[in-house]
């Protein structure tokens, strides 16, 4: 995977469309899947797109925009941009059909074979959940 257009595929197809055949293309199995705060959990597909899953029904009409990528190597660093609207069931909070805005990066450590066998995930939701509960207004 030496260009780029699987990190648009990462975005468009496994996460906005939660697209098993791409995820298989693209990830090893198990996937190491790193959440923010450390933990780690190394997942199946199935169990992968479970979790993408649940958060496409919660955030529906996702646009995503890749704001930079670094490579170096087998490692890959993707900045990220994301329009959505807001459809419950996140954190207890309540649907209003509200348009977010969230930001995030991803780390991916690929496999000799291409494949990504490790994505850390960092992204804004403290700042999701200020942009739907208004808390600290």
């Amino acid at each position: 995977m030496n260009n780029q257009q699987w990190i648009y595929d990462w975005f468009n197809k496994v996460w906005a469309q939660a697209d098993l055949s791409v995820l298989t293309q693209l990830a090893a199995e198990p996937l190491n899947f790193h959440l923010p705060g450390g933990k780690i959990y190394p997942l199946s597909h199935t169990d992968y797109l479970n979790f993408v899953s649940i958060w496409c029904q919660r955030f529906r009409d996702v646009a995503f925009r890749i704001v930079d990528v670094v490579q170096e190597g087998h490692k890959t660093v993707v900045i990220y941009e994301c329009e959505a609207t807001y459809s419950g069931g996140w954190a207890r909070i309540p649907a209003k059909k509200q348009k977010v805005h969230m930001t995030g990066m991803l780390y991916f450590v690929q496999q000799e074979d291409g494949k990504i066998c490790d994505c850390r995930l960092e992204d804004s939701s403290f700042d999701l959940y200020q942009q739907l509960t208004r808390y600290l207004d």
